[in-house]
């Protein structure tokens, strides 16, 4: 039957697929080494909404970077917050040089993105012609801003480094594989010359090139502002690149809990959808492997397991390989685990996405 061949194809066609990335990964990486550089004045933006249980964390750990302090200025801003995060900023700008605070007074506006509004402001505040961005649930390394700077050529435009998840258990194991999948799939297309987003709580940005596109005001309506500021450069010409290292590895928290997950999920797929249709394409037969593979299974149990089997042998190299790039070893029993997850995360999200519901994030509700 028709229906049956399709779906054996699209199983043999992504078990392909994940030995084709694991090839490229060890054949055509891009290390991006660092090169030397006048430690120009760089800028870290840090945008804050109902941060305080987390925020200091972050503070720290730009508090500890291994970089001319005189050459680092950090905007940090109070989005409206419920809760202590105005007063913790306050604490820290008040008490160090070059550290500002912004206080965002108005609402976003109808269906526009309330991150992208916050930053919009920020960056009138940065006197620095290197944009750097993070959030406030991330933990940076001390060489980050070395390393991003080492990577940066004017042709990218803007340079993302490699991020993973710390902590949460077994939950939080699992979403960091998730990352690392992702990530990983992002540097082998960015290595090739093609570009599918970036990471707004790990990238630097160069000042002219973000003005050059009509930077966040022309892209506030998306709610995923790091990747439709990506795709407006690549438009424009230049190159994003995803830079791989253990000096640029920023370590981010997990969602708490499996819903908090499938909002994050619904906002990123809700901006998936401005990728061309060879992307999506792409995307749609991931997630239509593992209906496929339960299908093949049961009719070719036999061709069906080996498949299957090939499939999570390449796709655990894969994800060893990237990690590895980081000095960072992955548990092999986890690895095995996240198929399973994989599996479900990937058809929950598709049917909480067209779920009738808003996209909620930070307290804000999008449609």
């Amino acid at each position: 039957m028709i229906w049956q061949q399709v779906m054996v194809l699209i199983v043999i066609l992504i078990t392909i697929q994940y030995l084709i990335l694991w090839i490229l990964l060890r054949k055509n990486y891009k290390n991006y080494q660092a090169t030397a550089f006048e430690f120009p004045p760089v800028a870290i933006l840090v945008p804050c909404r109902n941060e305080g249980k987390i925020l200091e964390r972050c503070l720290k750990s730009i508090d500890a970077l291994d970089y001319p302090r005189d050459k680092i200025q950090v905007v940090l801003a109070d989005d409206r917050s419920e809760d202590d995060t105005g007063k913790i900023i306050a604490d820290w700008t008040s008490v160090r040089d070059n550290w500002v605070q912004v206080r965002i007074a108005e609402e976003p506006g109808k269906n526009r993105n309330g991150k992208a509004n916050a930053l919009m402001q920020m960056i009138t505040q940065s006197n620095a012609d290197r944009l750097f961005f993070t959030d406030a649930d991330c933990s940076l390394p001390p060489t980050w801003i070395r390393e991003m700077l080492g990577a940066y050529q004017i042709d990218f435009g803007l340079v993302t480094g490699i991020t993973t998840v710390e902590g949460g258990g077994f939950f939080g194991g699992m979403q960091a594989l998730d990352w690392w999948l992702t990530l990983g799939i992002i540097k082998v297309v960015s290595d090739l010359g093609y570009n599918l987003t970036a990471m707004g709580n790990n990238m630097v940005v160069a000042k002219d090139a973000y003005h050059k596109v009509g930077g966040f005001e022309n892209i506030s309506q998306h709610v995923t502002e790091d990747l439709a500021l990506a795709m407006a450069l690549f438009r424009a010409g230049y190159r994003p690149i995803l830079k791989v290292s253990p000096g640029c590895l920023v370590k981010t928290l997990p969602e708490p809990t499996f819903m908090r997950l499938l909002q994050q999920r619904k906002r990123w797929m809700k901006g998936a959808f401005l990728l061309p249709w060879y992307w999506k394409l792409i995307l749609g037969l991931q997630v239509a492997f593992y209906a496929c593979m339960v299908i093949f299974v049961f009719y070719f149990p036999i061709s069906g397991l080996l498949f299957w089997g090939a499939k999570l042998v390449f796709q655990i190299r894969f994800l060893r390989e990237i990690a590895w790039k980081t000095e960072t070893k992955l548990p092999i029993l986890r690895l095995i685990c996240f198929e399973i997850y994989n599996w479900i995360v990937s058809w929950a999200t598709v049917i909480y996405y067209f779920w009738p519901s808003g996209i909620q994030w930070k307290n804000r509700k999008y449609r």
